[in-house]
């Protein structure tokens, strides 16, 4: 019963695919958005980073 549960699971929350087997979720312009923003978070960071040790 135990083993089921996390299968069952999985199951009811599988996310959809295109025909092709690709995820619809990847093609949503939401999630490319955030993506995105976690990304230039990201540079931001190094470039802050890096200013940071140039200017000390």
């Amino acid at each position: 019963m135990m083993d089921q549960a996390p299968r069952d699971l999985l199951a009811r929350t599988e996310p959809s695919h295109r025909p092709n087997g690709e995820r619809k979720l990847a093609h949503n312009v939401f999630m490319q958005v955030t993506w995105a923003l976690l990304g230039v978070a990201a540079l931001g960071q190094l470039f802050l980073l890096g200013w940071l040790d140039v200017m000390s």
